[in-house]
């Protein structure tokens, strides 16, 4: 497998759990970015050839798995998606209930 195919697809577990694409899209850039940084660094610092550094470094990051759920729990938190749920149920209400008296002082 090659180095870039290698980083795709670990950046592809972990942008998986991610929902938002706008979210998932700056994830995978600041990923690509610190990667890089590090196999740059494993490279002209430590030694290591291309290969080596790029599975160190994605190693260094841990479980893609892990990481895409501890992102994804970390930009929109339980509590956060239930509070937001219920307040798309409310104003759906209240504008039910408008439309309703709308319709009701229509006839």
């Amino acid at each position: 497998m090659s180095p870039n195919e290698r980083i795709s697809l670990f950046l592809d577990r972990v942008c998986a759990h991610l929902l938002w694409p706008p979210y998932r899209a700056r994830v995978r850039r600041e990923l690509t970015d610190h990667l890089l940084t590090r196999m740059e660094y494993l490279q002209n610092d430590r030694g290591f050839n291309e290969a080596e550094a790029v599975e160190l470094a994605v190693r260094m990051l841990g479980d893609p798995d892990a990481l895409g759920r501890s992102l994804r729990h970390a930009r929109f938190p339980p509590r956060y998606l239930c509070c937001l749920i219920a307040t798309g149920l409310v104003w759906a209400a209240i504008a039910a209930c408008v439309v309703y008296l709308l319709l009701q002082l229509q006839i």
